[in-house]
């Protein structure tokens, strides 16, 4: 499928691979010198802006000194190298799980993820290689934004695999293991992040040839930004059919009476012509009574939507994953306060890694969900406790509610969008290293535990040049039912750091009083202490008692947005980049922010 090109997951062996093709695609020559000073040329300007030169030069010296060579031997040796070092990390978790005595359930547990993480890469770099031995080049100015999602997804997993080992000494271990593939990741992100200047060093003429900032990127042409029923120029036409989207633009979230756990509208139901492959139903009625026997009957090599119909019901089958072989399945239910998916897993209690205590994990790609809720019922005690956990490309998530405390919705990786949801929590619990969107939604902040504060937001982005961060647009945060009375005894603010390049945006959003005044909090930890500094948080256009902008932390990552073409670039077209990536299937006019 020609979305799975865009999609994959990428290290420096892609965009070397990319990078030289294109370059020696352009550059011909007849003359074999010329083609050797080309390729020189190619390497040292491709290493330049690099962090860790050593690292790139290596994965590129031996093709660089066949003269022969053809881009296709660039991408095919770059592959090899970074294939060897994830394989070679991968075999350094495994032999170590297989060292560990039968005591150590927590460290299994803990290399186990590792090897997930790694697995994950591996897998989609295979995916890569395939890709590139049937695919040409195509427009330079279409790859890069997609490229930089893909790096920072492979960033995630390595991060990922290291961050959840508690152990200090395996910690260190694992962390050695992955060093050479994190140095290739790091360097792809700036050769990615600086190709425009690298090509022109080669001496290739880009002519007008501009792309945006992924800090603060700008409002594209007319091919990507939000069409009027609020949706990123990806999400296809069929698919807007299945979400039952209407005509109009985005109103945001409304008052009404409402049902579920804190009193919001109840959405509409899916509309009656959709047509279930499986429906799920406890009582019987359906073809199956749980939601994983549904995603077995996930035919193989499937086409198209896998449509689950879940009836009305509380389903508490353990951990439910989406696997990465089931791509485009789409979950509806008969309204997040009827159809609930729910779970306890947790960090504290459980002693597992936050992405494994996820109850909904989304892995396949172009995962949908609408009008179901999504739970974690451990409560504050469990610490981190996530209800829904998605690293599926292109997530579309619509009607839908994500409950918990600490860590409810983890935005794992790729792009995300969610459009007319609730969301509650406490500490951070919208979290990630993602791209999301979060649309017309509620969000309720609960009471915490005593002497806790809660924090809406915490993104994980780690430099600027990842294609990273989480917009809240249109949104109303407010204190829930079991907050507002006491909401002066605990402190909420809108985020906080966790790591250096930590992007939040909150735009025209109502912000209730529960928000302290200097809006934002710094991250703790030794090691992020200084990520206030140089984090991208930004206010634009806000309403309500706490978007009152006087007492707002005077850091030098923070600043409001005054100008509405910056604000334009964290739209939902300009800042997902859809429409340069996703065929536009009757896409109608668009509507700005």
């Amino acid at each position: 499928m020609a979305n799975k090109v865009i999609i994959s997951v990428v290290t420096l062996v892609l965009v070397v691979g990319c990078v030289l093709g294109v370059v020696l695609i352009i550059v011909k020559t007849e003359h074999s010198d010329d083609n050797i000073n080309t390729s020189n040329k190619a390497a040292e300007s491709i290493c330049k802006p690099t962090e860790y030169k050593e690292a790139c030069n290596k994965a590129m010296n031996d093709v660089a000194q066949n003269s022969s060579a053809t881009h296709e031997d660039y991408i095919l040796a770059a592959i090899r190298a970074t294939a060897d070092e994830l394989q070679k990390a991968l075999k350094k978790a495994t032999t170590k799980k297989k060292d560990l005595g039968d005591d150590k359930k927590e460290m299994h547990g803990e290399l186990e993820t590792c090897e997930k993480m790694i697995g994950y890469a591996t897998d989609e770099l295979q995916q890569v290689l395939k890709v590139v031995s049937e695919t040409e080049a195509v427009s330079l100015a279409e790859q890069i934004d997609p490229i930089l999602v893909w790096l920072t997804a492979i960033r995630s997993y390595q991060t990922t695999c290291v961050e959840e080992i508690r152990d200090e000494k395996l910690k260190k271990d694992m962390q050695e293991g992955l060093q050479t593939s994190n140095e290739l990741t790091f360097n792809a992100q700036k050769i990615v992040y600086n190709v425009l200047d690298i090509l022109k060093d080669i001496g290739i003429d880009l002519g007008e040839l501009k792309i945006p900032s992924t800090g603060q990127r700008k409002l594209l042409d007319e091919v990507d930004e939000m069409d009027k029923q609020g949706f990123p120029s990806w999400v296809p036409s069929v698919d807007r059919k299945l979400l039952g989207a209407k005509k109009g633009g985005s109103g945001g979230a409304k008052k009404g009476k409402g049902q579920g756990l804190f009193k919001t509208p109840q959405p509409p139901p899916v509309q009656p012509n959709v047509q279930p492959n499986v429906i799920v139903a406890q009582d019987g009625s359906g073809k199956v009574k749980s939601i994983k026997q549904a995603l077995k009957e996930y035919p193989p090599n499937h086409e198209g939507r896998y449509i689950i119909y879940i009836k009305a019901g509380t389903y508490n089958e353990g951990q439910i994953i989406v696997d990465k072989n089931m791509n485009n399945v789409y979950m509806y239910g008969d309204g997040r306060d009827k159809t609930i998916i729910t779970g306890n897993l947790n960090f504290a209690i459980a002693k597992i890694g936050t992405s494994q205590t996820a109850t909904v994990v989304a892995l396949g790609e172009r995962f949908m969900a609408k009008g179901i809720g999504f739970r974690n019922t451990i409560g504050p005690a469990g610490h981190q406790a996530v209800a829904f956990r998605s690293q599926s490309p292109h997530t579309v998530m619509m009607d839908c509610s994500f409950e918990g405390y600490q860590d409810t919705l983890y935005y794992h990786a790729h792009e995300q969008f969610y459009k007319n949801c609730v969301i509650s929590g406490t500490v951070d619990f919208i979290f990630g290293v993602g791209r999301a969107y979060i649309q017309d939604s509620d969000i309720f902040v609960r009471k915490p535990e005593q002497n806790q504060a809660s924090m809406v937001t915490a993104d994980g982005r780690m430099k600027m040049e990842e294609a990273g961060g989480v917009v809240l647009h249109n949104c109303k945060i407010m204190a829930a039912p079991e907050l507002a009375p006491v909401k002066g005894q605990f402190a909420t603010y809108l985020g906080r750091p966790w790591k250096a390049a930590a992007t939040s945006i909150i735009l025209m959003c109502d912000i209730g009083d529960l928000i302290k005044p200097d809006g934002w909090t710094t991250w703790e930890s030794p090691e992020g202490k200084n990520n206030h500094m140089t984090c991208m948080f930004r206010e634009f256009r806000n309403r309500g008692p706490g978007s009152n902008m006087a007492g707002r932390v005077k850091w030098a990552g923070f600043k409001p947005i005054t100008n509405d073409n910056e604000a334009q670039g964290f739209s939902v077209g300009s800042f997902l980049q859809g429409g340069n990536w996703l065929p536009q299937m009757g896409v109608p006019a668009k509507l700005g922010l």
